[in-house]
């Protein structure tokens, strides 16, 4: 298996690949759900080609595999006009820890600067212990303004990222491919 991740935008006949990668990769989650509270955030988190409306559907590939996806929202609804938001970062549980999920958060915090945003904010549910952890790796702080219930029943907590440049961690490391 080759290190080299290719981070890019999802192309349209990849949707229901992606659709099914995210549903997958959050799977483990669903016993920790009421199941009411899964059904519903699971077919909100599948919803891929509604969220292609008004954000960029970003993917990684490895060795022509996806092995990852996040969706960006340049301009998301939810945050104020300084911010750039992510949602919806999925690794398959045996890609994680081989860098995916902050290759792909790195490519949003870089697009989010060139865009000029002063801030990238997210929601991450309570049970997903490990993509909190990397968002404190990256420098994110909890942003309790952001707390919100993305399905009955399901309780996310905000984050956010100041984009001033001070946080080295932020920074590109060299493992995606543009």
């Amino acid at each position: 298996m080759s290190d080299a991740l290719n981070i890019r935008e999802a192309r349209d006949d990849e949707l229901d690949i992606v659709a099914a990668l995210v549903v997958d990769a959050y799977s483990e989650f669903a016993a920790r759900m009421a199941p009411d509270a899964w059904s519903s955030f699971a077919q909100d988190i599948a919803n891929v080609r509604g969220r292609k409306i008004d954000a960029e559907l970003l993917v990684a590939e490895r060795d022509g595999r996806l092995v990852g996806t996040v969706t960006r929202y340049p301009d998301w609804r939810g945050a104020q006009q300084d911010a750039s938001a992510v949602r919806v970062l999925a690794v398959p549980p045996d890609e994680r820890g081989t860098g995916v999920g902050r290759a792909l958060m790195q490519r949003c915090i870089e697009l989010a600067r060139k865009e000029g945003k002063t801030r990238l904010v997210l929601a991450v549910t309570q049970e997903m212990e490990e993509a909190r952890d990397l968002y404190d790796r990256l420098g994110f702080t909890r942003d309790p303004g952001l707390d919100h219930e993305p399905a009955p029943g399901v309780r996310s907590t905000g984050y956010s990222l100041r984009l001033d440049g001070s946080s080295a961690e932020a920074e590109s490391d060299g493992q995606t491919d543009r």
